[in-house]
């Protein structure tokens, strides 16, 4: 039995670098766990059609929804760890899905990081009616009034629900929604009251009115709207909100692969074209090898756990 074993490791070791040098592949599949449409199914399409005309093989996008972005991820995990089959995987799927939902892959066991590409810009809203004007009005409001207010999101444990959550804890109501578009209808007619979201889904309404900002959820001030201060600035340092997104590949593949990946990214979202496309949507380049992106997401669950215990959540719930 163990000359077995060490015969199968010595042949796993032999063929891992005839699958790098295969790489890449007759096909190439770039699962978006989502629908399509949206900053995650725009930038998946984006490196699909570059990197697929710069290596002159078809690299096709397949868009598998379902369950928060679990069954495409899942689906991933269980291809073969050959470099044909990647990920476009938001932060939500790899760092919130395992804490609050029932999942069947580990994202640092099951999941080979190759690399963070991107970070959109989030935005802090509240509706005009409350007359809220500032991060500060917004927390005071939820303590006096608590219960009264409410906040949507596409669903628990989303990047909109932790958001606000961070900051006013129970005393605001959260309303999930099946997704990010069909809560907006009631927070346009301030049926809700405070939203934390994408920017580039935002700043329309922004732009009319019917939405006042209260501060980039990000570390830095939003390159669309400027004159709006950060979580920090709005006094709340280490309340940020980040969504941001990376390439992943089924766990067990080749170093070799991983690393071209990680190369072949690099230099894409370092170009130029790239880089103004992506700004026009609120995204910007923050990319990650592989040990720095692991270590990203293992420092997101941390805090992400602390979260969903202080809220009291449940996996499943």
């Amino acid at each position: 039995m163990q000359r077995r074993s060490f015969l199968g490791a010595a042949i796993a070791m032999a063929a891992a670098p005839a699958l790098a040098q295969d790489f890449p592949a007759a096909t190439l599949r770039m699962v978006v766990p989502f629908t399509p449409g949206g900053s995650n199914d725009l930038m998946a399409r984006l490196i699909a059609e570059r990197l697929g005309a710069r290596w002159g093989k078809p690299f096709v996008v397949e868009n598998r929804p379902g369950a928060a972005g679990n069954i495409g991820t899942e689906a991933v995990a269980r291809s073969a760890p050959d470099g044909a089959t990647w990920l476009f995987a938001p932060n939500q799927v790899l760092t919130t899905n395992p804490l609050t939902m029932r999942t069947s892959f580990d994202p640092l066991r099951d999941l080979a990081l190759a690399a963070r590409v991107a970070r959109v810009q989030t935005l802090l809203v509240v509706n005009p009616s409350t007359g809220i004007r500032d991060v500060r009005g917004l927390v005071a409001a939820a303590k006096e009034r608590p219960g009264q207010l409410s906040y949507p999101s596409s669903g628990v444990g989303s990047f909109q629900h932790f958001g606000v959550a961070r900051l006013v804890g129970e005393d605001m109501v959260h309303v999930p929604y099946g997704g990010a578009a069909a809560l907006m209808p009631d927070l346009l007619a301030g049926r809700t009251h405070a939203f934390c979201g994408a920017l580039n889904s935002l700043l329309p309404h922004v732009r009319a009115g019917t939405l006042r900002p209260l501060a980039a959820m990000t570390p830095a001030r939003a390159s669309l709207l400027p004159e709006v201060p950060t979580i920090a600035e709005a006094g709340f340092p280490g309340e940020e909100t980040e969504i941001w997104a990376g390439v992943v590949l089924p766990g067990g593949t080749p170093r070799g692969i991983v690393n071209q990946v990680h190369a072949a990214l690099a230099g894409l979202f370092a170009e130029p074209e790239v880089v103004a496309r992506l700004a026009e949507q609120g995204i910007e380049p923050a990319v990650q090898g592989p040990e720095e992106f692991a270590g990203t997401v293992r420092a997101e669950l941390a805090a992400n756990g602390a979260l969903v215990r202080r809220l009291g959540l449940r996996q499943g719930q």
